[in-house]
């Protein structure tokens, strides 16, 4: 893992805190000799004061210098001083407290939950759509993720996986029994016939108008005077038989669409019915259907023709969102808005999302917690040590050195208490 540079501002004030924190060691440790000279020349109690104020302050800064600095590594390079650099030495475990810190404190179900609740996901959703800028905000996200989607549409590598998951797939469909069981879906309860009157009354109207009569009879008249021509009789009596006979198909046809248990219908009914249970148990016809969508698998055309309308759906898809005016923008930002102002009046959907985003994240939380908690452990023990340690030094180390400066002045007030003390029983004995 490679050393990420740590930022400049954070290296400096580190430096600078740790400057003055020796400075004032080194003021204490100079007051400290300098007194002692002059106290062993000039005895006097202001001196001894002083002295012992020195040399406190001077035990204390040392003190939390020592307590600062084995957090990190060991003082001085000592390694057989007992616990010591003891984040480098107790890395797994700093990570397996963090992560269940985390985990207990953050991830908690119910304190997401609540969160969540407090958070207010729909209505500031509605509240943000609903505003056209908001809204045509949403628009231009979708035009700038467009090229970076369209790219992977148009990605060769996707298309060739996909036509080869397309076809192994499709080979291994049972096409027959797929085709059986969607046909006893729309054939239930004879929902096909709603299908078929419409169906019927759609060719009965067509075949009972004048002119669509007089247009079939005329082309189908000279196929059957070519046929009575033997008997003797002529065209015009041809041409009238098939008036007759396309009237008497458009009769059959409303008779059949005002009737749902005309027998032609109900022989329908027994054909489909017939035709599903081949699909499921005649073999040979089985066999046809598998054979027919190998052949159609297998023409080269078929990707050809299916690639030819994706790329120009692709085209166009291109061409309206490098355009101002683009209309999936336009659509976009619209629907966006639509949807926001929606929601912003309906109290009751509002609460219907969020209650299903509660219900939701709750058990997700209880079911991946233990997963992030796997992951904090592992990316701390992956962490590089002394990459660590300098990032967490530059964190909190800064902080840190005020107890060194708090451990230098306050060693000194203790040290002065403590010499008055000395004096003031020295005085009463």
């Amino acid at each position: 893992m490679a050393h990420a540079n740590p930022s400049p501002p954070r290296v400096l004030a580190l430096a600078r805190r740790k400057r003055v924190a020796v400075a004032m060691l080194l003021v204490a440790t100079a007051v400290f000799v300098a007194g002692s000279w002059l106290e062993l020349h000039y005895p006097h109690w202001s001196l001894g004061l002083l002295v012992a104020m020195a040399e406190a302050a001077v035990i204390g800064g040392l003190a939390d210098w020592f307590a600062v600095v084995a957090l990190f590594r060991h003082p001085l390079g000592q390694r057989w001083i007992p616990h010591t650099a003891i984040i480098p030495s107790r890395k797994e475990q700093l990570g397996r407290a963090l992560a269940d810190f985390i985990c207990e404190h953050f991830l908690d179900r119910h304190e997401v939950v609540r969160k969540l609740e407090e958070f207010d996901p729909a209505w500031r959703m509605a509240s943000a759509l609903s505003d056209p800028a908001h809204a045509a905000r949403a628009g231009r996200v979708v035009v700038e993720l467009s090229p970076h989607i369209l790219a992977l549409l148009d990605s060769e590598r996707l298309h060739g996986f996909l036509e080869r998951l397309t076809r192994e797939q499709l080979r291994r469909m049972d096409l027959a029994a797929l085709a059986g069981q969607v046909l006893e879906l729309m054939t239930h309860q004879r929902r096909h016939q709603v299908l078929l009157d419409s169906v019927l009354r759609d060719i009965g109207g067509f075949l009972a108008d004048p002119a669509t009569q007089e247009m079939v009879a005329a082309r189908i008249s000279p196929q059957m005077w070519s046929v009575l021509r033997l008997t003797g009789l002529d065209e015009p009596v041809a041409r009238k038989l098939s008036a007759k006979v396309v009237a008497g198909v458009a009769d059959l046809v409303a008779q059949m669409a005002a009737d749902p248990e005309h027998a032609t219908r109900l022989r329908f009914d027994d054909y489909v019915a017939g035709f599903i249970d081949r699909l499921h148990h005649d073999q040979a016809l089985r066999h046809k259907v598998g054979e027919l969508r190998d052949r159609l698998l297998d023409d080269p055309a078929l990707p050809r023709y299916v690639r030819g309308l994706w790329d120009q759906v692709l085209a166009w898809l291109r061409e309206d969102l490098a355009r101002e005016d683009s209309r999936i923008a336009a659509r976009a930002t619209r629907a966006a808005q639509v949807f926001g102002e929606r929601l912003s009046e309906d109290a009751a959907m509002r609460e219907w999302i969020n209650r299903w985003l509660a219900d939701a994240m709750g058990p997700l939380v209880e079911r991946y917690r233990g997963g992030i908690r796997d992951f904090i452990v592992e990316r701390v023990g992956r962490w590089d040590t002394d990459e660590l340690v300098t990032e967490l030094e530059l964190s909190v180390g800064s902080d840190l050195q005020y107890i060194r400066y708090n451990g230098t002045a306050i060693g000194a007030l203790i040290g002065g208490v403590l010499f008055g003390v000395v004096q003031l029983l020295a005085w009463l004995a």
